[in-house]
């Protein structure tokens, strides 16, 4: 065989290779271009955000791949979700089989529809990766301040933000934009093992009975509605009201003098 036929065999295989190799899918960047029901089944539509390019030069956006389910840290009982837009960035990963079955499917094995093998309609969406331009680890994106050192949970980015942040000393830090901050629980305790400081305007504490262990001292006016029932002695000025006695004492409608003790 003559040096031209080989040669002629191999390009033929080897646009054939890059024929087929151009037909799977592996990994992509991509963008959510729909939201379906709602995130309710965890499924959107995508658009890969890197452009197809020939060899003649010609570049054509690629299609848009539809009711591609959404990655996100779960299991039956428990999971971190959050909200996903039109707009949002991600990663596009291809199933090595047809997906549709799984989809239909509980979670369980599932028979493949076809015989596709990294079919570009049957990916994976898993939302997080951003060009550098418009990562949000960035602190100028954030209304409250920002350190790229701490681990941080956060919403509504540059809106009323809300955010859990444990710093880079340890310290964790609960933080909401001029908005409410609720817990709810049929018992709540704070262990608090040095001291426990509560800074507010106003303060109210809504209890049908309340009990406090320990001494208590208060700095500023006291106003009571309602009676007022103590046992244990009590001192006003240095003196012993149970004990006290007064000076100059009449009967009948006189005043008596000053205490003495």
């Amino acid at each position: 065989m003559s040096s031209e036929a080989v040669a002629a065999i191999q390009s033929t295989m080897v646009s054939a290779f890059d024929s087929q190799i151009n037909n799977l899918y592996t990994i992509i960047p991509c963008i959510v271009v729909a939201v379906r029901d709602g995130l309710n089944g965890q499924m959107v539509d995508i658009q890969p955000t890197i452009n197809q390019k020939q060899q003649d030069g010609t570049v054509a956006e690629r299609p848009t791949i539809g009711g591609v389910p959404v990655s996100f840290q779960v299991s039956k009982k428990a999971g971190f979700t959050f909200p996903i837009e039109v707009g949002d960035t991600g990663t596009a990963m291809f199933s090595m089989r047809n997906m549709d079955g799984w989809k239909a499917g509980n979670g369980r094995p599932a028979s493949p529809m076809n015989f596709a093998k990294m079919d570009k309609s049957d990916a994976i969406f898993l939302p997080g990766i951003q060009p550098p331009g418009v990562a949000v680890n960035n602190p100028s994106k954030h209304v409250l301040t920002h350190d790229t050192k701490d681990t941080v949970i956060f919403g509504n980015l540059g809106g009323v933000e809300a955010e859990v942040r444990i710093k880079v000393d340890g310290s964790i830090g609960i933080t909401t934009s001029n908005m409410p901050i609720i817990i709810e629980g049929s018992d709540v305790t704070v262990n608090a093992a040095t001291s426990l400081n509560l800074n507010t305007p106003s303060l109210t504490v809504d209890a049908a009975s309340a009990l406090w262990i320990g001494d208590l001292t208060f700095q500023g006016n006291i106003i009571q509605v309602g009676n007022y029932t103590q046992t244990g002695t009590y001192v006003l000025n240095s003196i012993n009201i149970n004990l006290h006695k007064h000076t100059g004492v009449t009967t009948g409608s006189g005043t008596s003098g000053t205490s003495t003790n």
